[in-house]
């Protein structure tokens, strides 16, 4: 069988913690084609858009806070008040947007890759490798155009009130190959690079070190480097050959799956975050991807595009002017109105989309009203 070349990436810490700033994606250019280098010049420019408010909300009591620690002293009072009523006005706008861009994205038709535009537009179809063989993720084996393999630990911090579990990036590195996407109408030359929402199959592996009652210990950084070098050292030897591991020849630990299904690659692990689980089988499967997160664990998070199953593309599609098999090459851009750029195996940002949305408008109306009564208060 064919081998790939494969570079493979080595990151230290990084606790950048939302989109296109994960430690564990670096390395996405490498499922780019040729085709990807006939962008129009206009797309360029265009940003795609993640519509995350998690900034938002943490800023907004951390300004009420500011305001109630220094007791409304006007000259600090004031101008921060005035910037919780803009934020809370943008929470309210972007409520009422999410509304407007479900109801584009549930109202819209699936379209055939030789007909999408420019504008908002959604295919479905499959990812293909272009001039390479598959990749076989080294975990759980499925064939893949891209896959990532992570560590995390999670530990203790503290802000004085309250002690919170955390999670922080050990190691890790990303694969991919030249990849096109097809629906059998056309060809998509995809800017994983640009998309800011890939939904991704994902495996959360529990590691558990041997003769370590109910696995509680007080890990230190140079245990857990130590461990990450060890078990990260097998998977490698794996990737390299482009075959499957069995963790279980990796010695002095054991691997229990915790969580399996989809999530967001551009989204940095948290205990926060929901993960969803398998759908096809009819079985309930966990929701959170690392439920009820303790102190001292040590994670191995393997994510990867599997070639088998249908995506959809959300975005703008624009014309390259190349043939394939006598069949139109497009590149996926960003959507000029609305910036958005997704793809999605499992869903479409249904309930999870609009509830978000009404979220949005409740909190900042809250915000709004809470505001200015602190006005009215300290102020007037």
């Amino acid at each position: 069988m064919q081998q790939n070349n494969i570079a493979f990436l080595n990151y230290q810490n990084n606790n950048q913690i939302y989109l296109q700033q994960v430690p564990h994606v670096k390395n996405l250019s490498s499922t780019r084609t040729i085709y990807h280098n006939y962008i129009p010049s206009y797309a360029k420019a265009i940003k795609a858009k993640n519509y995350s408010d998690y900034s938002i909300y943490a800023t907004i009591p951390l300004l009420l806070g500011i305001i109630i620690f220094t007791n409304g002293f006007s000259i600090i009072a004031l101008p921060v008040s005035f910037i919780l009523i803009a934020l809370s006005i943008f929470l309210i706008i972007r409520g009422f947007k999410r509304y407007e861009i479900y109801n584009i994205l549930v109202n819209t038709p699936v379209s055939k890759i030789h007909i999408a535009t420019y504008g908002l537009d959604k295919v479905k179809g499959r990812f293909i490798p272009y001039k390479s063989q598959p990749l076989k993720t080294p975990i759980s084996g499925q064939d893949c155009i891209y896959y990532s393999i992570s560590i995390w630990y999670t530990y203790l911090e503290s802000d004085g009130n309250r002690t919170y579990v955390r999670f922080r990036f050990v190691d890790g590195f990303d694969v991919g190959i030249p990849a096109l996407f097809t629906d059998g109408t056309g060809f998509l030359a995809v800017d994983l690079e640009k998309a800011s929402n890939i939904e991704v199959r994902a495996n959360i592996i529990d590691i558990q070190p041997h003769n370590l009652q109910n696995h509680i210990w007080k890990s230190t950084k140079i245990d857990v480097k130590k461990i990450s070098d060890e078990v990260l050292q097998y998977i490698k030897d794996a990737a390299s050959k482009n075959i499957q591991i069995d963790l279980s020849y990796i010695k002095n630990y054991d691997f229990k799956l915790w969580n399996s299904g989809t999530r967001n690659l551009k989204m940095y692990p948290g205990g926060y975050e929901l993960i969803f689980p398998e759908i096809n089988k009819g079985t309930k499967g966990k929701r959170n991807l690392i439920k009820h997160p303790a102190p001292g664990r040590i994670y191995l998070i393997e994510q990867y595009i599997p070639i088998n199953e249908d995506y959809t593309i959300i975005g703008g599609f624009a014309d390259t002017g190349e043939m394939i098999d006598m069949k139109p090459v497009k590149v996926t851009v960003p959507d000029m109105s609305t910036g958005i750029l997704w793809l999605s195996i499992t869903r479409i940002f249904g309930r999870e989309f609009i509830g978000w949305g009404a979220l949005d408008i409740f909190f900042g109306i809250g915000y709004l009203i809470l505001t200015i009564w602190i006005l009215t208060k300290f102020l007037l």
